[in-house]
């Protein structure tokens, strides 16, 4: 079904899923995980229960142990292209029934920003020095680093402060490419906004802010370092219970 994304363009996801031959690539745990487009057209379901299940899976399947894996590519593709569908802007967890810690609900955030975060995520990961994965497939996503960042760049400037700030942070990782930096001095003050901010995004916005060169003392006074949100989820140790 082709639909109209806020910024103008006509999205159609089966399209953009045909555009890659599933059948010869992967991610992990194939035996037990859905099959990648199954994911992928799950988070533009009607259903907000399963677009929060369908974004687990693609964060345990398609990126498992902060993992490359063929199929990584084509599905980044994939959510990128949807970013600005309006069925990313529902309320979703991507938690299980009663996972949730300190409260009877699961919290609730945008897919969008779920979805960012992931992409965001995924960049960092990809900025290690031996990230997990096979280097072709580790590359393939690289190449698509200044795609992303054209993706993501509108969502900077949202009407919806998580929105904002989780595209600002999603696109960080992607300027340590040559092709990016020159969109670093345009970013500089937002990024300074982001790592003086309380949100968890603010110790990526200060790495960031350091690899540039500047000094992050005053920012890392009375810091809470810790990563307790989803946006810094690093991973599984175990194969996911999918």
């Amino acid at each position: 079904m082709n639909m109209k994304s806020e910024h103008g363009r006509s999205v159609d996801p089966e399209d953009l899923l045909l555009r890659t031959d599933w059948s010869s690539v992967e991610h992990c745990c194939p035996n037990v995980a859905p099959a990648t487009p199954v994911i992928l057209r799950q988070l533009l379901h009607d259903d907000a229960r399963k677009q929060g299940a369908a974004l687990r899976d693609l964060q345990q399947a398609i990126t498992h142990q902060n993992t490359f894996y063929s199929a990584t590519a084509p599905a980044v593709s994939f959510v990128a292209a949807i970013l600005g569908h309006p069925r990313t802007l529902a309320m979703v967890t991507d938690k299980r029934p009663g996972e949730a810690s300190h409260s009877a609900e699961e919290p609730r955030f945008f897919l969008r920003v779920g979805l960012l975060d992931w992409l965001g995520n995924t960049a960092e990961d990809a900025n290690e020095e031996s990230p997990d994965g096979y280097d072709t497939d580790i590359e393939a996503f690289r190449v698509l680093r200044p795609t992303l960042f054209d993706a993501i760049q509108p969502f900077i400037a949202d009407r919806e402060p998580e929105i904002r700030r989780a595209a600002l942070a999603a696109v960080l990782p992607l300027l340590t490419s040559p092709e990016l930096a020159h969109h670093v001095e345009a970013l500089r003050k937002d990024v300074r906004a982001l790592a003086a901010d309380c949100s968890p995004y603010r110790r990526r916005a200060i790495d960031t802010l350091a690899g540039w060169g500047e000094d992050v003392t005053l920012f890392q006074q009375d810091t809470d370092m810790s990563a307790d949100t989803h946006v810094y989820a690093e991973g599984y140790a175990d194969d996911p219970p999918f």
